[in-house]
């Protein structure tokens, strides 16, 4: 089907000859298929229900056109024209010194189709003094034109003084005679041509002027070698047809024509005396065509849906479900439609010339032993305002948009009762086509619906009942249980033409303030809120219930539940919220932070921990601009912290932080921030409260950690993950970590996002490394700690290579406990004690007795090393990929005469030439290294990855 893949040409793609298409027959009947370039042997019976895949020639316009320049229909020539450089004379007088190039083909005669003249210019150029009396330009552009042909046109070149617009010269020759033909697209055979020499001449200014040489100009003219097509040659009809289907009702026709409309959701066809609709989707390489007719039904609810359509003549027979007394001649069986499916009608109920059929539905129960009739259509009360006319079954052939009402009744052995189920059906229809006399023609969609839906988008479970009464009486009811956050409940047992009400009561100790609130009744305004107490703290909040329909119109209702703000607590320990109106202040500076309330501050309510359900509670619409809070974390609310304005969380980025404490006098520092929930179908918003800083411990081992410098210390544990903590607040807020084995870290402050390496001193003076990283705004809070063990070697590396002095080593502005001792000939790992203090460093050099201080600024070594040479030392600075070395060596002073200095000398350059014999330094460095283990589906089972591996390894004296 392909052409041969040793060819590895990029086109095998685009010169398939065949693919395929899957029919599938969702009509109801059998049809045939064929292909448009057919045979008799190619129509294929397709039944009902089936599908077939059928193999379609491609479309060889198409493909011939672009990639063999065959075409079965006149095209134009490509003709490429391109300007190498010209030469001309120098004229007399002012010149701006540049020059371009116009470009003007045209035909001669009158009778040439299309475009009769095209032009094209080059840039301006600048003309080098080639002689005293000539100029050089290049340009090396390329235009293209299209022509019909290669008679009767002629090229212009006219050679232009850019600043004063005046011709220099020109030169003008028939097309034909300058072309030259490249070679057939298939042929192995480079481009090559020929760049022509032409002679420029002057243009008249009188009319008896003799035209005069001006220079030459180098260009070339090219057109493609394929070969042309007739004038007038027309393709075949199969051949413009191929690549499409045709399908019949039977198998001597009349065919019809089926494209692949992909880009439209259905297309109309006609199909013998009928029009039917086709879909064309691809999946996973396939393309499929469903063919329906133009009625579908859809299930939105929860149970499955058996269908049928009934005959009108005997539609008296069958309407108390006894399916066994009706005429089973006049009635076609549709299927059961499961939950969110789509079936379409059959297009025998459609057009059958003697029978309208009417649509009936009724609910299939397996897990019960309930059965329900078919259904009726049911009078709707303001359906007499659209149209007045008794009430109609639904026929599936003169369909008209409308909502319509169904009830099935229960039965029970050989009688029925007034029980059963009701559905409402929209009837919608979209235009898709026009017929022969510009009718549109629809494509009707059926939709059955429950008649009542409620939508819950509360954060917490809730217990509903749905009543005739607004009694609330256990034997009104219709329909009662709970409620979940996102869940959809549908009702089927109520008639939506009669009063129903709506009782509501979230978990976490609310109790309903009213009677059960009518949200369907025939002359009441429905409600649209229901207002709800707190058992435990008196508060009132107000549920909002929206309703998607117009009870004056649309049968099915939609009730969305929801509440203007949550409140999201985590991470924290037990709080109690208090609110504050703080509107009558008369100080007009705003302060964030006020120690206490004012007199004129009024206490709205509090929120404690035995309200919250998994953390969330619910709150009515809060006005931010005169609010203000204090929390505190006893039970009892003994002690407030700070009272904060909550203004900023008016804005979308806002966020305000406060501190609770308890009655021990330890706090925690809180966090809030506010943003939309994730229910996008409502308007509400969340209030997260969280720690303002919490940390994970990913070193592998147990972590001490102390909040301030009073603060008693705390374990994190290696597993702990996003964990927060109660501290005292002594002192300055610093972190301080340990580990087991070593001592507390120099105080930290955090303030910004940022990756740092925290030192810490061991028994032995060494130093132990932790990797912090400090993420911000993650799940609510300010900052994230993740601790994460560090390499061995630090960020720094100390090297004392000098013969008999000590250095000491601290960071400059730490105490005296922070100095650290590298013995002659040795190193030591080292990093900042204080990430975010100077990053300069006090140096000691001890020699016997003597004991001198250096200060070095390693932002600005130069400056701070140089009198190091006075104490014999001599110091530099190497940056690598990750380390930084601070190296000291012995510094020699050579004086000229002596006999010692002459030994030292000539021991130095033996040394340096043993030095430079054998060094060897190999580094290996890796970014990202990553292994992905897979299987053959394939599917990957592990995924190893390695960041910033980093190998050095140095040998030889002074080379590490």
């Amino acid at each position: 089907e392909t052409s041969s893949p040793t060819q590895g040409s990029i086109l095998d793609v685009h010169q398939r000859r065949n693919y395929y298409i899957i029919p599938q027959n969702k009509l109801g009947q059998d049809i045939y298929v064929r292909t448009t370039e057919y045979r008799s042997s190619d129509i294929t019976l397709l039944p009902s229900g089936d599908d077939r895949s059928i193999k379609v020639p491609a479309s060889r316009d198409l493909l011939d056109s672009h990639l063999k320049g065959k075409s079965a229909r006149l095209y134009r020539l490509m003709i490429t024209a391109i300007i190498a450089d010209a030469e001309i004379n120098a004229g007399k007088g002012l010149a701006t010194g540049e020059y371009m190039t116009a470009v003007r083909l045209y035909s001669e005669g009158s009778s040439i189709s299309g475009v009769q003249q095209q032009s094209a210019r080059t840039c301006a150029a600048a003309g080098e003094s080639s002689s005293q009396i000539t100029r050089k330009m290049t340009w090396n552009e390329m235009f293209f034109f299209k022509v019909d042909s290669e008679e009767n046109y002629v090229l212009e070149l006219v050679v232009l003084d850019a600043g004063r617009g005046q011709p220099v010269g020109i030169y003008s020759a028939p097309l034909k005679q300058v072309v030259q033909k490249l070679p057939s697209a298939s042929s192995s055979d480079y481009a090559k041509f020929e760049l022509t020499l032409g002679d420029l001449m002057t243009t008249k200014v009188v009319e008896h002027e003799i035209l005069k040489p001006s220079g030459k100009i180098r260009f070339a003219v090219l057109v493609s070698g394929r070969a042309t097509a007739k004038q007038g040659s027309r393709a075949s009809p199969n051949r413009s047809r191929s690549g499409y289907i045709q399908i019949s009702p039977s198998k001597d026709g009349p065919w019809t024509n089926m494209k692949l409309n992909y880009a439209v959701p259905a297309a109309c066809w006609r199909f013998g005396d009928c029009v039917i609709a086709s879909e064309a989707t691809v999946k996973e390489g396939n393309r499929y065509v469903g063919i329906r007719s133009l009625v579908s039904i859809t299930n939105t609810t929860d149970f499955a849906i058996d269908l049928r359509l009934k005959g009108r003549d005997s539609q008296s027979a069958g309407s108390d479900g006894q399916l066994e007394n009706s005429d089973k001649d006049d009635q076609i069986e549709v299927g059961v439609l499961e939950p969110g499916s789509t079936i379409p009608v059959p297009l025998s109920g459609l057009s059958h010339p003697g029978v309208l059929y009417t649509l009936q539905l009724r609910p299939t129960i397996h897990h019960e032993l309930v059965q329900h009739s078919w259904s009726d259509v049911q009078e709707r009360r303001s359906q007499t305002e659209f149209r007045n006319e008794q009430v109609l079954d639904i026929c599936v052939s003169d369909l008209y948009e409308s909502e319509n009402l169904l009830f099935c009744s229960q039965i029970d052995g050989s009688s029925s009762t007034c029980q059963g189920l009701w559905f409402c059906l929209s009837i919608e229809a979209k235009e898709i086509g026009k017929d022969v006399r510009t009718d549109p023609i629809y494509d009707w969609s059926i939709i059955i619906k429950s008649p009542l839906s409620l939508t819950y988008y509360l954060p917490i479970p809730a217990h509903y009942t749905v009543s005739a009464s607004h009694l609330d009486e256990e034997e009104t009811s219709c329909s009662r249980g709970e409620l979940n956050p996102g869940e959809v409940v549908k009702v089927q047992n109520v008639d939506p033409r009669n009063p129903l009400y709506l009782s509501l009561v979230p978990h976490g100790g609310w109790e309903s303030v009213h009677e059960p609130v009518p949200i369907s009744h025939p002359t009441e305004v429905p409600s649209k809120f229901i207002n709800l107490r707190s058992s435990l703290s008196g508060r009132v909040v107000q549920i909002m219930l929206e309703q998607s329909s117009d009870k004056d119109y649309l049968m099915a209702r939609v009730i969305r539940i929801y509440v203007p703000y949550w409140i999201s607590f985590a991470r924290l320990p037990p709080l109690t919220l208090q609110f504050v109106d703080i509107t009558g202040r008369r100080d007009k500076r705003r302060y964030l932070a006020r120690p206490r309330a004012e007199k004129s501050d009024k206490l709205l309510y509090g929120i404690g921990h035995e309200e919250l359900v998994d953390g969330y509670t619910i709150a009515s619409g809060l006005n931010f601009k005169g609010l203000g809070l204090s929390a505190c974390v006893s039970r009892n609310g003994q002690q407030l912290g700070a009272l904060k304005e909550l203004s900023p969380l008016a804005d979308m980025d806002g966020t305000v932080d406060l501190s609770a404490h308890d009655n021990d006098g330890k706090c925690t520092h809180v966090f809030l921030c506010s943003k939309l929930c994730s229910y996008q179908a409502v308007p509400t918003k969340v209030i997260y409260v969280r720690p303002y800083t919490t940390f994970t411990n990913r070193v592998g081992q147990d972590m001490f950690i102390k909040l301030s410098a009073g603060d008693d210390p705390k374990v994190l544990h290696a597993y702990d993950r996003r964990v927060s903590f109660l501290y005292s607040e002594v002192g300055p807020d610093k972190l301080q970590v340990r580990l087991e084995d070593t001592d507390w870290c120099q105080p930290l402050d955090i303030v910004k996002e940022d990756t740092i390496v925290i030192a810490m001193r061991k028994q032995d003076c060494t130093q132990k490394f932790v990797k912090a990283e400090i993420r911000g705004y993650e799940e609510g809070s300010r900052f994230l700690v993740v601790f994460r063990l560090e390499p061995t070697d630090g960020p720094i590396r100390i090297e004392n290579r000098t013969s008999n002095a000590t250095i000491g080593t601290r960071q400059s502005g730490l105490g005296e406990d922070t100095w650290i001792q590298v013995k002659p000939l040795s190193t030591r790992k080292y990093s900042w004690d204080d990430p975010y203090g100077q990053k300069a460093v006090d140096v000691s050099i001890q020699k016997g007795d003597v004991t001198s201080f250096q200060y070095v600024d390693l932002e600005n070594p130069v400056a701070s090393s140089t009198s190091f040479g006075e104490h014999g030392v001599k110091f530099n600075i190497v940056e690598t990929a990750d380390v930084t070395i601070l190296k000291f060596t012995d510094y020699h002073r050579r004086q000229e005469g002596s006999p010692e200095s002459e030994l030292v000398a000539s021991t130095l350059t033996q040394n340096e030439t043993e030095t430079g014999a054998g060094p060897l330094e190999l580094i290996i460095e890796l970014g990202v290294v990553g292994v992905s283990l897979i299987d053959h589906k394939p599917r990957e089972l592990l995924y190893l990855n390695l960041q910033k591996v980093f190998i050095s390894y140095m040998t030889g004296y002074d080379s590490g």
